[in-house]
């Protein structure tokens, strides 16, 4: 018996990719139940022409303002019913043999919470694996797009599919599947390490294919010092949410010392580099202390569940 898979997305001003992207899910070779989509305020008019596209698409709401990646995708999960769920930036347009890739690497690996894939970036002109393996100042150090099916840390957020079952789990184990306190950067890190605490995997398939054209919504900008600040800020806080919910306590030291030695490099280059933003980008230290104890409830929430300890993630670190 197949198993169902629904598309879940969460669109803001991605007018000039939604044609191809969308285009891409239906003519996927494993047919999909549902396109699920929420509109995140957009202003360019794509949340009109979603209300109006038909087919797979079923637009679930349009929220008045930004809510961010995390809320967004929350919402769209939660709407869909299928045993598989395909998280999907709409900047991705899938190759037609994805989902049956990925779908059969869920059907052979009961283990397996989440599958990605091979990804064209458009913006690096570089092919890479959507695998990922951390480094200890908690950025993605992505995987090799060669070599063979095999198991990784983390899935990148791109192009994704999940077990329910997993998600499910996770969501108990944190409140939502993605903290929305991230708003967006960092969310996939924090998901793949807490999946890996319960116990899951997630491998990547050199067979599913897409082409990303990458930071869409931001026009490209992949660079962090190219980001709006507001995106900026909430990456460099992420950081931290992600160490201080998921880290035991050895690894709460270790890879505490490597963060904090990072940024002792990085505010002096970015005082150089970005002078008026700064004061701005210290607000993110404060946001930190003022999520501390919504952060601390769900390490322990976690702490509680966790099957595999320190070990779920020391296998994976790759270098500072």
């Amino acid at each position: 018996m197949t198993v169902a898979v629904a598309a879940a997305m969460a669109n803001w001003n991605g007018g000039a990719y939604l044609p191809q992207c969308l285009a891409a899910l239906e003519a996927q070779t494993r047919s999909l139940r549902e396109i699920v989509i929420v509109d995140n305020g957009s202003t360019d008019g794509s949340d009109r022409w979603l209300e109006q596209r038909g087919g797979l698409v079923r637009m679930l709401r349009r929220n008045e303002h930004n809510e961010g990646y995390c809320a967004g995708y929350n919402r769209a999960i939660v709407a869909t019913d299928a045993p598989y769920v395909l998280a999907l930036n709409i900047d991705v347009y899938l190759e037609p043999g994805f989902v049956e890739a990925a779908a059969r690497v869920l059907d052979d690996h009961p283990e397996t919470a989440a599958v990605t894939g091979r990804f064209y970036e458009e913006a690096t002109d570089r092919t890479i694996g959507g695998g990922f393996r951390l480094r200890r100042q908690l950025r993605m150090h992505p995987e090799s797009a060669d070599g063979p099916e095999r198991e990784v840390f983390g899935a990148s957020g791109a192009a994704v599919l999940f077990r329910r079952a997993a998600i499910d789990e996770a969501a108990e184990a944190a409140g939502e599947v993605y903290d929305p306190r991230y708003f967006s950067y960092g969310e996939d890190i924090d998901l793949a390490w807490r999946l890996r605490a319960l116990g899951w995997t997630v491998r990547y398939t050199p067979d599913a294919h897409a082409h990303h054209v990458g930071s869409g919504s931001l026009g490209g900008a992949l660079r962090f010092l190219d980001k709006p600040a507001v995106f900026q800020r909430h990456a460099l806080k992420n950081r931290y949410l992600t160490l201080l919910k998921n880290a035991p306590p050895g690894l709460l030291v270790e890879m505490g010392v490597a963060l904090l030695l990072t940024d002792l490099a990085l505010w002096p280059f970015l005082c150089l580099r970005q002078p008026l933003r700064v004061p701005y980008l210290l607000g993110g230290i404060a946001d930190v202390i003022r999520l501390l104890p919504g952060s601390w409830r769900r390490r322990r929430l976690l702490q509680e569940r966790s099957r595999l300890g320190g070990e779920a993630v020391r296998p994976w670190l790759s270098g500072l």
